[in-house]
């Protein structure tokens, strides 16, 4: 699968840089552990993916891309936390890292050094989709990324896809210009539900992110989705 940088400049944190190519490296490393589940269920006559809640496993994405961000810029540090915010911790100083490092339970439900917060989508479905059918095409036009609150910015914002009956991420998308008007209204769960609470992206923070592509897989269907142009040979 060929990517094509849109956008090469660096993702700046308060006191840490994020480089597109360590967003290529946690892109690509994420692709290839779906890639391999993929092909070992399938000696066993499985896809495992084909059999997961699909809600859930669009956060395994995220969650996977997270580790592999993290692993590849050490001044990040995943949020302990499953409740906390950001999902990555900024401890690229000598001071943040000892304050991380004494920091209880509820500290990290607002990590007060900030970092990056990780969302992943397949987008919202249009007519009929079966698990392991390939979406763009039968998608709507504005992506959903979800969060628990209005506070969410520094959103790095991935598009997952099937290639090839395999669950990859197609796109990369940022924006540390989104405020609380750029979401939704918080839907609260129906008592007994097991679903948190969650706020959907509005359409202007869809904007702002949009306009913030950093990867995108190098094909005319996604560049057209994310209105970029299209190379004709």
């Amino acid at each position: 699968m060929g990517l094509k940088v849109i956008d090469s400049n660096d993702i700046m944190l308060s006191h840490l840089n994020i480089s597109v190519e360590e967003l290529k490296s946690a892109l690509i490393n994420t692709n290839d552990k779906f890639a391999k589940i993929t092909n070992k269920t399938r000696l066993m006559d499985l896809n495992i993916f084909e059999v997961l809640d699909f809600r859930n496993f669009s956060g395994v994405i995220g969650e996977t891309f997270s580790s592999e961000l993290a692993k590849i810029n050490k001044s990040l540090i995943k949020n302990p936390n499953q409740d906390g915010y950001p999902d990555l911790l900024q401890v690229s100083t000598t001071e943040m890292l000892d304050y991380y490092q004494q920091c209880v339970y509820r500290d990290l439900i607002k990590y007060k050094d900030g970092g990056l917060e990780i969302k992943n989508t397949f987008g919202t479905k249009k007519g009929s989709l079966l698990m392991g059918d390939q979406r763009i095409e039968l998608i709507k036009e504005k992506l959903d990324w979800k969060a628990h609150h209005q506070q969410t910015n520094n959103l790095i914002g991935l598009m997952s896809d099937y290639i090839d009956d395999m669950p990859q991420i197609v796109a990369i998308c940022y924006s540390d210009q989104l405020n609380p008007e750029d979401w939704g209204k918080v839907q609260k769960p129906k008592e007994g539900s097991t679903m948190t609470s969650f706020s959907t992206i509005g359409q202007t923070g869809y904007k702002k992110m949009v306009k913030g592509i950093k990867i995108c897989i190098d094909d005319p269907k996604y560049l057209k989705f994310f209105h970029q142009e299209v190379r004709v040979d």
